[in-house]
């Protein structure tokens, strides 16, 4: 190496040069010596030398008796001394070889050294350089830390500063009066862009009165006054505005609807900006707007009844009762009668007919006077109630929700359709008072309770209070009328009555009240009513069993009786089958609604009914005696004696009412049966003046007449061989059926 590089390297690595150097020049005189055959020392490592110690050898001898070398070396039967001294040998020349290559590739290894010094000096170097690099990169952190901390108070500060900013520019366009705000409230006409101005001066006037760090500020002291000018003066022009729209609607034939819909409720902030900055001025808008309305809706609907009560027509007067006297007026009183009843026959009072029907027809519009004036048309009560309550539902539904979008509250409404409410109810009240209809309350009820459905279907409750009202006023009327018509059942003279067979008046009316009712009830199942109906069955039917003791004979009273019990029973009958096939109204079903008249109706006709079938009974007994007594009494006196001794044993005849015995029966049965049909029709028909009742006991005394003759050809046939012949010659089954059935066809 030369002078100049070692003296670029650090004294640690010339010392470490210089060592090396001097082993190297040692390894090559060790070389020198060897070639020249000098004697090596070997140490320890000498086994040549005599000082050898062999004890212990058989024992390692043993030991490594297998061992490869020494395995080979006793098969060769060789001296281990020569054989170790062989070995010696070759190790010293691989020594050599060893050192030889050493020292030949010394200038090598002196150049990796030099490498390696060379290596390590630059790695130095770099160490210096990178912890240089380390340190300023710890100062680089330190900076960058700085900077962070740095940034992230600029950024709080940026925020805050934005912050501010934002609320300073709020402020400020809260606080700053635009010129054309100025502009726009004192010189702008009322309209759409006033609707904006009015809008922003709400905005400025609201955070003003809320914010308290406002009203503290040197800004809110110079712009207050004229804020204040600014919201005097727009609540002077909506004030006139909407006064001025709301005295439009006292105008005759105004339309009051469009004028709200359509100018009005496109200026409905104006009442908002007067309630929020103007309440007194809000308060005299709402009162004239109030006042306003409840006249001319009130007037209008007290003309609407005044109008509509000359279309009224008068259908039951307070002597139309159920119970009135047997007395046929004649003369002058019975044209007094008639004038007061409205020149109207009075005989339908109690038919419902199709009044009923109004109840599928709630949502044609109301009658309107002037039209139905100049057609001479008339109407029953009820339908001058629907139309009222019709447009007055309609009106309260179209004023509820202007009130509640227009004035945003709901007692604007009741405060002004409070005296037309009051109208409608003192009308109805002065008429209900003079109304003598049982049939039209019952309806008007029904109407009203669809009314209560449909007001709850559009969820306008604003008229719930009115409806519960007028349901108040309708049923204790109606209770009344009823209680009417029952006592004058209860306190019938039986003294006026005039016994006659045919269908008592007083029982015609009743079943035609009854079925009446019943269909206006039969689908609402209304419990009430059904308990007034139990009772005017039980008056009536009470009466029915006294009036037959004023006839001669019992048969007139049994006669009477089937008459009527029939009647009645036609009647519900009928009014059953147009209820069955009639829908019902919309919403009044009933979810355990009975077919037809309901519950009750079923069991009232099931009544009459058994009461028809048991007089019927009596009636047929009584004229079968009287035309085939024999053999009635004989079949009866058999059959009692029969059931007395026990079952008639087959083949023998029972004693007493054998074939000799039936014999002369049978003989005088087929001698006469016919003429005895024939007289037992002519006198059914005589009895019954040729009506339906009389046609009825005839085919149930005919039946019952070849019941008793089967009965008696049975009791023949058990009695042996001499019974079944002469139950063979007597009169076929066949042949009085055939007469029976000539009879039922005339």
């Amino acid at each position: 190496m030369a002078a100049a590089d070692m003296a670029h390297i650090s004294p640690a690595l010339q010392e470490y040069f210089k060592s090396d150097k001097a082993a190297a020049a040692q390894d090559h005189s060790a070389a020198t010596d060897l070639e020249a055959g000098a004697d090596l020392d070997l140490g320890d490592l000498d086994i040549t030398t005599a000082q050898i110690s062999l004890a212990g050898v058989e024992d390692q001898l043993e030991h490594f008796a297998n061992h490869d070398v020494l395995k080979a070396i006793l098969d060769q039967g060789c001296d281990p001394k020569e054989y170790g001294q062989q070995y010696e040998t070759k190790l010293r020349q691989a020594e050599l070889e060893s050192i030889q290559d050493y020292i030949t590739e010394s200038d090598n290894l002196v150049e990796l050294h030099d490498q390696i010094s060379s290596c390590d000096s630059i790695l130095a170097t770099m160490e210096d350089m990178l912890g240089k690099f380390q340190a300023d990169l710890g100062n680089i952190s330190t900076e960058i830390r700085a900077l962070q901390d740095q940034s992230q108070t600029m950024s709080i500060k940026l925020k805050n500063r934005k912050g501010t900013e934002q609320m300073l520019s709020n402020f400020i366009e809260s606080v700053a009066i635009p010129p054309a705000l100025i502009d726009g409230i004192l010189q702008t006409e009322v309209d759409e862009t006033f609707h904006e101005h009015l809008l922003s001066l709400h905005r400025k006037l609201n955070f003003l009165e809320k914010n308290e760090a406002a009203q503290n500020s040197a800004a809110y002291k110079d712009v207050a006054p004229e804020l204040e000018k600014l919201r005097v003066k727009a609540i002077s022009k909506s004030r006139d505005f909407l006064m001025q729209r709301i005295y439009a609607l006292r105008k005759p034939k105004t339309n009051i609807q469009i004028l709200q819909q359509n100018v009005l409720l496109k200026y409905k902030y104006l009442v908002t900006f007067l309630r929020l900055h103007g309440g007194e001025v809000f308060g005299e808008v709402r009162t004239a707007y109030i006042d306003t309305l409840s006249r001319v809706l009130s007037s209008h609907f007290r003309a609407y009844l005044a109008a509509i009560e000359r279309l009224k027509e008068d259908l039951a007067s307070q002597t139309d009762v159920i119970g009135s006297a047997d007395v046929v007026p004649t003369g002058m009183m019975a044209l007094f009668q008639r004038a007061a009843a409205g020149g109207q026959d009075r005989q339908d009072v109690f038919v419902v007919g199709d009044r009923g029907s109004i109840l599928h027809h709630l949502d044609q519009p109301a009658i309107i006077p002037h039209v139905v004036e100049s057609e001479h048309k008339k109407f029953s009560f009820e339908l001058l109630f629907r139309s009222v309550n019709k447009l007055l539902m309609d009106t309260a539904t179209s004023e509820y929700l202007f009130c509640s979008d227009f004035f945003q509250e709901a007692a604007v409404f009741h405060e002004l359709f409070a005296p037309t409410l009051q109208v409608v109810e003192s009308a109805l009240a002065a008429t209900l008072s003079d109304t003598w209809d049982i049939l039209c309350l019952l309806v008007m009820i029904r109407i009203n309770y669809h009314h209560q459905l449909i007001m709850n279907k559009r969820r306008i409750p604003c008229l719930d209070d009115y409806l519960d009202r007028i349901n108040l006023a309708l049923w204790p009327r109606f209770k009344a009328l009823f209680d009417l018509q029952l006592s004058s059942i209860k306190h019938y003279n039986i003294g006026t009555f005039m016994p006659d067979v045919k269908v008592h008046r007083i029982v015609h009316r009743y079943a035609q009240l009854t079925a009446s009712l019943l269909s206006l009830n039969a689908d609402y199942q209304d419990g009430q009513l059904d308990h007034n109906l139990d009772r005017m069955r039980y008056v009536c039917m009470d009466l029915l069993m006294q009036l037959p003791r004023t006839f001669k004979t019992k048969k007139l009273g049994t006669i009477f009786l089937i008459n009527n019990f029939n009647h009645v029973a036609m009647v519900l009958r009928e009014a059953q089958t147009r209820m069955q096939q009639a829908p019902p109204p919309p919403g009044s079903s009933s979810p355990q609604k009975e077919p037809g008249l309901g519950t009750t109706g079923t069991a009232t006709r099931k009544e009459f009914e058994d009461q028809l079938m048991t007089c019927t009974s009596m009636y047929v007994e009584e004229q079968l005696l009287s035309q085939f007594g024999t053999l009635i009494g004989f079949v009866k006196r058999a059959e009692a004696a029969q059931k007395h001794k026990g079952a008639q044993t087959e083949g023998v005849p029972l004693p007493g009412y054998g074939p000799n015995e039936a014999a002369p029966v049978l003989q005088d049965f087929a001698s006469r049966w016919q003429a005895s049909i024939d007289a037992l029709h002519k006198d059914t028909m005589k009895d019954f003046k040729n009506s339906p009742a009389g046609r009825e006991a005839l085919k149930a005394a005919m039946t019952q007449l070849l019941l008793y003759y089967t009965r008696l050809l049975e009791l023949l046939r058990r009695s042996g061989g001499d019974g079944v012949a002469l139950a063979r010659d007597a009169v076929s089954v066949q042949s009085i059926m055939y007469e029976i059935k000539r009879y039922n066809r005339t």
